[in-house]
């Protein structure tokens, strides 16, 4: 009992957080369920609910969903994520993910510092050029974020953010159960950890939605971005722990 109480609260938190910010719940729930399970049980007992969190986001913000935005950069992501996953069989290099967390708090940054109001025009070569590297480090390392600093320069208001960066996600979500599901990852633990993160999950959703109607698109911003460079800033540390 006190392990499933455990799991439901770290699932819980971390999807409040994305209930306001339309990603980042495994920055939090992963490293905390790794203080009592592996990885290889960790990523497809949350891979179901990821779907169907992120289905069900995309849905409720469907009349924002942009074709013309998203297409391109699923697209890219999903060609990148291809020859990541092929180089994770080599190894996956602590000092290019080091690298990474440090590109992403800089990007993050980048993003504060900047003027509101003072968003980017679309440019193809940038958005596939971003897309593209998302991939690939989502492969290498299961991290999926250098689209978003695309999609923050380019979006209008957090509605369209969320519906288009969680339809990208949908369509990972489904590509990785697949492959999770050829290589029969699924066991007794992953199963628990599924049927009790989803009504975790759901709970968590529904706070972060409610706390989500009280702030204003410039609060909601910075908490996209903040969210954004504590991926960074956990990818960099768990980089260094790795290279000491």
């Amino acid at each position: 009992m006190e392990k499933i109480v455990f799991y439901f609260a770290c699932v819980c938190i971390a999807f409040v957080v994305k209930g306001l910010a339309g990603f980042g719940d495994p920055l939090i729930s992963t490293p905390l369920l790794s203080l009592v399970l592996p990885n290889s049980v960790i990523t497809p007992g949350l891979a179901p609910v990821s779907l169907i969190l992120n289905a069900n986001v995309v849905w409720k913000n469907r009349d924002h969903f942009s074709a013309k935005v998203v297409l391109p950069i699923a697209a890219f992501v999903l060609l990148g994520i291809i020859p990541g996953t092929l180089l994770l069989k080599f190894g996956s290099p602590q000092g290019l993910k080091l690298v990474l967390g440090l590109l992403i708090i800089g990007l993050g940054l980048e993003m504060l510092t900047r003027k509101p109001g003072a968003n980017a025009k679309p440019n193809v070569y940038i958005r596939a050029a971003a897309s593209f590297f998302s991939g690939l480090t989502a492969g290498l390392f299961g991290i999926n974020l250098l689209f978003l600093a695309y999609m923050e320069r380019v979006a209008v208001e957090r509605k369209e953010f969320r519906a288009n960066a969680c339809f990208i996600f949908l369509l990972d979500n489904v590509f990785r159960m697949i492959l999770l599901l050829a290589e029969g990852m699924y066991g007794q633990e992953s199963i628990l950890l599924s049927i009790v993160a989803l009504p975790a999950a759901a709970a968590g959703m529904a706070l972060g939605a409610l706390l989500d109607k009280r702030i204003s698109d410039g609060f909601s911003r910075r908490i996209i971005i903040y969210v954004f460079i504590l991926g960074g800033v956990s990818t960099t540390i768990y980089a260094l722990l790795q290279l000491l």
